[in-house]
């Protein structure tokens, strides 16, 4: 199955987060009602966070390019059949399923990323709010 929508959207996030963390400003890093004064004092971790999951998810796209590159799938009437396409000779353990492994774990690693700039700057909201 061909995947090169996918694997461009990939690289359209992790550009996008480069993006966003050189930019240092925008929707990205306003939530809730943090104040001013919280805005910018969270901006530089953001900024780091951003472009740590950028960098995630580029080599996240770099894998599921290789591996649909590698990697070929047929559906037969016995299930599925994955043939190697070809292998790299300083890489001889990658395997289909590997690569798969790795992808999931990168794509689950900049959701929590992200997920944790959600509930960290809900966290900072909810506490200025409780002061005023």
């Amino acid at each position: 199955m061909p995947t090169a929508f996918l694997d461009s959207f990939q690289l359209i996030v992790a550009f996008y987060l480069f993006y966003v963390s050189i930019k240092g400003s925008g929707q990205m890093y306003r939530f809730f009602d943090i104040s001013e004064e919280d805005q910018m004092r969270v901006r530089l971790p953001l900024r780091l966070i951003y472009a740590i999951a950028g960098i995630i998810a580029l080599v996240e796209s770099a894998v599921c390019m290789l591996q649909n590159q590698m990697f070929t799938q047929t559906i037969t009437e016995n299930g599925v059949i994955i043939i190697q396409n070809f292998s790299i000779e300083v890489l001889p353990f990658l395997t289909y399923d590997m690569m798969s492994t790795i992808s999931s774990a990168l794509t689950l690693v900049i959701v929590l990323l992200l997920a944790g700039v959600v509930i960290w700057l809900r966290k900072l909201s909810h506490r200025n709010s409780k002061k005023h």
